[in-house]
């Protein structure tokens, strides 16, 4: 994909920086994704204590969204960033150490405690565009991160290298390859840094206090946004474990179909603001998710890895129409000094669901059977999809959201339309 084509035509130095930094952490997220769950495995542990390990990123990010949001509102990102960076380090030190359960929940809370502290990111990005700009900087920014996290997942046939070239054991591979990601991880940090040296430090001398004007907005934003996340991570916050215990597929494999389903994730973040251009923002995000409702719903039934593939990158370029979308339609609504804090909000209903997915996902697994989170996560994804149309469709009396009338433009009209210049995921 050429991203340039697709890029907002002026990006400052400081959004350049930025998203040097998306780079580096999408390539340590496609490492992580490929092989985290495998070396897990590769240590003898089960579905559920994956699912209890991973669910504690959530919380740690939880518990602590909201606060890092009030802070960064009071004392400026600059300082939340460098809390974020901090808990990161400690994190990816914890992991590549521990060998216990209770260990890597540790670490993997600490993840947890850079996620929250990422709350800053997104207003940090806004603040680089007009508000007008805001749809394709962000699928831009969604596009940049995914293809990045391709290289990164394609980057797992290192490991079955390693055993053959080098006499490795496979958990050894694995744990050398994940140290590669968490310097990914780490190096990012350099250039968020640099990229809001000069941003100005709030200087409030009132009282530190919760302050959100549009309360009802981000709450309804955030009863969808617990749906979504509950509904992806009931099964595919444990997809590596799915196909390597179903099919028997290691990081080679995997890395392949992450690598080819992340490059349509990219093209549908790129088409995103295009297609809400002509259908309206509701209409696309409504339509994204529904159309990837049954492709979620038939993965119980395909009969090997090649038809399990094909319905994951269906899925996958469906449903990622709407990321974008939901980033930028949610910054748009929020007066300038309740973002952090808002953004939060949002991000903590996320996490909230990314604590009871995984959780829900692996005692499913082990209690019935591989396939029944599937099923789970699909019925959800409907549910989700009517959420926004019914949720979204009105807003402290006015439609937030109504379509946007067609317009006759040329595909060259459009990609030059003027524009100003983490967080780890599950």
């Amino acid at each position: 994909m050429n991203l340039k084509a697709i890029a907002p035509d002026r990006l400052s130095a400081p959004a350049k920086l930025f998203l040097s930094g998306v780079v580096l952490n999408g390539i340590g997220n496609g490492i992580f994704n490929v092989v985290g769950q495998l070396y897990f495995a590769s240590l003898g542990f089960t579905s559920s204590a994956l699912g209890s390990i991973y669910m504690m990123n959530a919380v740690g990010a939880a518990i602590l969204t909201i606060p890092m949001g009030v802070l960064a509102d009071h004392y400026g990102n600059k300082k939340i960033m460098l809390v974020s960076m901090t808990s990161l380090v400690i994190s990816m030190a914890v992991i590549l150490l521990a060998k216990s359960v209770e260990a890597l929940m540790a670490g993997f809370f600490m993840i947890g405690v850079s996620n929250a502290a990422a709350v800053i990111f997104n207003p940090i990005f806004t603040s680089f565009f007009d508000r007008e700009d805001l749809d394709r900087a962000f699928g831009f920014w969604g596009a940049l991160n995914i293809v990045t996290m391709s290289l990164g997942s394609l980057l797992g046939y290192v490991p079955p290298f390693l055993m053959k070239n080098y006499g490795f054991t496979l958990q050894m591979a694995y744990w050398i390859f994940l140290v590669l990601g968490s310097l990914f991880f780490m190096g990012q940090y350099a250039f968020y840094l640099m990229a809001i040296r000069d941003m100005p430090t709030p200087h409030k001398n009132e009282e530190l206090k919760f302050t959100l004007s549009s309360k009802w907005f981000v709450l309804k934003y955030s009863v969808i946004t617990m749906v979504s996340a509950i509904s992806f991570g009931v099964f595919f916050s444990l997809f590596p474990y799915y196909v390597n215990r179903k099919f028997g597929i290691q990081s080679d494999a995997l890395g392949s179909l992450l690598f080819l389903s992340n490059l349509v994730a990219a093209g549908a973040q790129a088409i995103s603001p295009k297609i809400s251009k002509r259908l309206g923002t509701l209409n696309t995000m409504a339509l994204s998710i529904g159309l990837a409702t049954p492709f979620y719903m038939l993965v119980p039934f395909v009969p090997s890895f090649a038809w399990l593939s094909a319905l994951h990158v269906a899925r996958v370029g469906l449903r990622t129409i709407a990321e974008p979308l939901f980033s930028s339609t949610f910054m748009k609504n929020l007066q300038e000094d309740e973002k952090s804090t808002a953004n939060s909000i949002r991000m903590m209903s996320m996490q909230g669901g990314s604590v009871l997915g995984p959780w829900m996902g692996g005692r499913l697994m082990e209690a019935t059977s591989l396939d029944v989170p599937a099923y789970v996560g699909g019925g959800l994804y409907a549910i989700n999809a009517v959420s926004v149309l019914v949720l979204l469709r009105d807003s402290n009396g006015k439609r937030i959201l109504k379509p946007t009338p067609l317009l006759k433009e040329t595909t060259q009209d459009y990609f030059n339309s003027r524009s100003k210049p983490n967080s780890l995921k599950p």
